[in-house]
């Protein structure tokens, strides 16, 4: 099986309206995003994932003592500008092929760097948002997305909540939800092609929403790593020590009466003498 194949099962317009029920949001703002994102589709026509290697993402992950070299040898930029000047993005445009294989390439000299590089599935998230979606690392993303679009919806849930879009996409602020998702430096250029996807959605496919939606689907919580596992209680504290018994002494000598002394003896019998019988 070729990198980025797997299961690759698809969510239910079910499961798109019931996350929206949980934001509380309209599904037709969630749906524009990934048809914005990945043309509402996460896998390529030969099945693999869909993908976007990003060089200035991989430079950001790599050791600082490697950066120089994957920068001559074409696999790294020192920014968002660089690679778009650089032609990469045109030369990525052209299906999975280009796009395997610079991420192949990448595998090969830094997997950890590599897998947090890339944008994965319907929604394109970014590998080094693992975290806050719920997994241990990028690579552990990739292999859920590719197994399931079910996976992919939960991450997307959460990371719209840890980003805190959860607003816009109530309001319908596709520029606020561009600066969020995209991290701004696109002009508003998303955000237009985002509303006009959502209002061609609402007329279409979510026109009874939500009456026509029950609801039910995949839901973003508990996120894997937010569920503890099951701590078992500590043990009752032992009893208390008996206290050590006290050492028996013997009994102590008793200690001689004082002679009094001629004086006291002296005077005690003048006061005798005086007080009379």
């Amino acid at each position: 099986m070729m990198l980025g194949q797997g299961r690759a099962a698809a969510i239910s317009n079910d499961d798109m309206a019931a996350l929206a029920r949980e934001l509380g949001c309209h599904p037709a703002s969630l749906e524009a995003i990934a048809e914005v994102e990945s043309n509402g589709f996460g896998w390529f026509d030969d099945g693999r994932i869909k993908i976007l290697p990003e060089p200035h993402k991989f430079d950001d992950y790599l050791p600082a003592a490697r950066r120089a070299e994957a920068r001559r040898l074409g696999l790294a930029t020192l920014s968002y500008a660089a690679t778009k000047a650089s032609g990469h993005y045109k030369r990525m445009t052209n299906g999975p092929g280009p796009r395997y294989a610079l991420l192949a390439r990448m595998i090969a000299f830094d997997e950890n760097a590599a897998f947090n590089a890339i944008s994965v599935g319907r929604f394109q998230i970014m590998g080094f948002n693992h975290a806050v979606c719920g997994y241990r690392s990028a690579k552990a993303m990739f292999e859920a997305f590719v197994d399931s679009e079910a996976n992919q919806l939960r991450a997307f849930g959460r990371f719209l909540v840890d980003k805190k879009l959860k607003d816009e996409l109530v309001r319908e602020d596709f520029d606020g939800i561009e600066r969020g998702y995209n991290g701004g430096g696109l002009n508003g250029v998303y955000a237009r092609r985002m509303r006009t996807e959502a209002a061609r959605l609402k007329r279409g496919k979510w026109a009874k929403w939500p009456e026509s939606w029950p609801g039910k689907g995949v839901t973003i919580a508990p996120p894997p790593m937010a569920r503890a596992e099951p701590v078992s209680p500590p043990p009752p504290p032992p009893p208390p020590a008996a206290p050590e018994p006290s050492p028996v002494l013997p009994p102590a000598a008793p200690r001689p009466t004082p002679r009094a002394s001629w004086w006291s003896r002296l005077w005690s019998g003048f006061f005798t003498a005086a007080k009379g019988p």
